[in-house]
This record gives structure tokens, C-alpha cells and sequence, in this order.
């Protein structure tokens, strides 16, 4: 057996060196051609690559890698621009509301500085329409005490000239009766109590006496002076029962004194002097 299998391995060499020597040198000529083919591609390939490709190849990087790196940027600047301009919205927004609420708070100072001045205008006519109801009711005093003050005068002067009675005298005891200007004192006293509804009084000599007293008594002293429940009248000669009844009855005070529900009895008296000056009254029980 070891004789047979050697030949075997000897014949396969030598037919191994055999196929190697008749093709060595047209086989490195093959080999050669086929490099250059692959340097001159590789050089044509190199030169047709643009910019882009340059700056991959000299990065490192695919050129798929760059353009999704490339869009991540742009999208990256994409949102910091949407997020400025959020900013910036809402900046404005916040500007606007500052304005409006400016503006608001204006328009409320206005309003309330227009109702302070409609306030103060109205309290200032209120305070002028009462200054002038205070200066009317002064006047009106006035007016009255300047009144007074003429009677009390007429009858002071009446005083100097000496008095004399007209009708029931000047003074001392009651007279018996009275004149007939103050029977008609009484008379008009009467018909203004019946249209008021009230009973009627009766003529009294004690009550005349004591109305005559009290107005020689003022006339006088020169001013009207009471003397008990009597209400009296201080003018001239020319004054007729009917101004004396009605001068009494615009009064409220002296209109209250002779219209009494329970008053029955009156007696009247009118004094006068040489002059014509005259004080009347008439004394009413209550």
C-alpha cells in the first residue's frame, strides 16, 4: 500500500507545478489590467462627485446622514421661531390688556370725578336756594318789626299831644257802653267767628272798660303794651273798624286770640287824640 500511495502524491505535485508554470506570466498580465481598470474607475467616480459629496467623504459621513441631519436643523429653527413668535404675541397681548385696563381706569376716574362735581353743584344750589329762603324770612321780619315799630311810633306821638277820648274816653272807670265804632268792632268780630263756625260773643261794658284802659294806657307810653287778654291796634283817624278787623285777622297770632271756641263775652275800645292818632283793642275772654 505505501508503495502505491506515494507515486499518487508525487504525480500531484508535479501536476500542480506543472499548471502554475505554464500560465505565470500571462496571468500577471491579467492581474495588471485589471488593476488599472479599477484605479481608472475609481478616479472617474471621484471627479463626477459634487460638493456635497466631497464634504461627506471628507467628514466621514453617508450623504443620507447629512441631509437628516441637515433637516433636523431646519426644524430645530423652525420651533425657536414658532416659540419666538409666541413670545412675541403674547407680549402684545399683555401690552393691549395693560391699555385697555389704562384706559379703563381713566374712563372710571372721569366718571367719578363728574358725579363729585354734579354732587358738589347740587349740594352748592341746595345751600344757595336756602341762603335765599333765610334772606326772605329776614326781609319778612323785618318788614314786620319796621311795621310794629310805625304803630308804636304813631302812638308815641299821639302821647305827646295830649289824648282825649272819642268814644268811650281816655281813661279812668269803664264807660257804661261803647261807641258805635266799637259796636262794630264787635259786629265784624262776630261775623268773621260764624264763618269759621263758631259761636258768636256777646258785648261786655266790664271787657269794654278794660280794652279802653289798655289803649289810652299804650297811647300813652307812645308803644303798645298789653294789659291782659286783649289784642290791640295802633294808626291814624282815618282807619275804619273794618282795616282794624282786618289787619288783626292776618295776623296768626291775633286771628287765634279772637276766634276761641269758648269765648263768649268782648268788649271794645278805640282811643284817639287831637292829632288823629288812635289805639284800638278788643278784650275777648277765653
Amino acid at each position: 500500500m505505501s508503495q502505491h500511495r506515494a507515486p499518487h502524491g508525487r504525480a500531484r505535485t508535479t501536476s500542480g507545478r506543472s499548471h502554475a508554470k505554464s500560465g505565470g506570466p500571462r496571468t500577471r498580465l491579467i492581474a495588471a489590467s485589471g488593476v488599472l481598470l479599477a484605479l481608472g474607475g475609481a478616479f472617474a467616480l471621484t471627479s463626477q462627485s459634487g460638493p456635497d459629496d466631497t464634504g461627506a467623504a471628507a467628514s466621514g459621513k453617508p450623504q443620507g446622514q447629512q441631509s437628516v441631519g441637515d433637516r433636523a436643523a431646519e426644524e430645530n429653527d423652525t420651533r425657536v421661531r414658532a416659540a419666538r413668535a409666541e413670545e412675541d404675541e403674547a407680549a402684545e397681548a399683555g401690552e393691549r390688556l395693560m391699555d385697555e385696563e389704562e384706559r379703563s381706569a381713566r374712563a372710571q376716574a372721569a366718571k367719578t370725578a363728574r358725579e363729585n362735581r354734579w354732587e358738589a353743584e347740587r349740594k352748592s344750589e341746595a345751600a344757595a336756594q336756602e341762603a335765599r329762603a333765610k334772606a326772605d324770612r329776614e326781609k319778612q321780619r323785618q318788614a314786620e318789626e319796621e311795621k310794629e315799630k310805625e304803630g308804636q311810633a304813631g302812638a308815641a306821638a299821639a302821647a305827646g299831644n295830649g289824648g282825649s277820648g272819642s268814644g268811650s274816653g281816655s281813661g279812668g272807670s269803664s264807660s257804661a257802653g261803647m261807641s258805635a265804632d266799637e259796636h262794630r268792632l264787635i259786629s265784624l268780630l262776630n261775623a268773621r267767628r260764624a264763618a269759621l263756625g263758631l259761636p258768636p260773643v256777646e258785648a261786655s261794658a266790664d271787657l269794654a272798660g278794660q280794652a279802653e284802659e289798655c289803649s289810652a294806657r299804650s297811647l300813652a307810653k307812645g308803644a303798645l303794651e298789653h294789659c291782659g287778654h286783649e289784642v290791640l291796634f295802633a294808626g291814624g283817624s282815618g282807619n275804619t273798624p273794618e282795616a282794624m278787623i282786618e289787619a288783626w285777622f292776618n295776623s296768626p297770632g291775633h286771628k287765634t286770640a279772637l276766634t276761641y271756641g269758648s269765648s263768649s263775652k268782648a268788649g271794645a275800645a278805640i282811643v284817639t287824640d287831637s292829632a288823629g292818632r288812635l289805639v284800638a283793642a278788643i278784650n275777648i275772654d277765653y
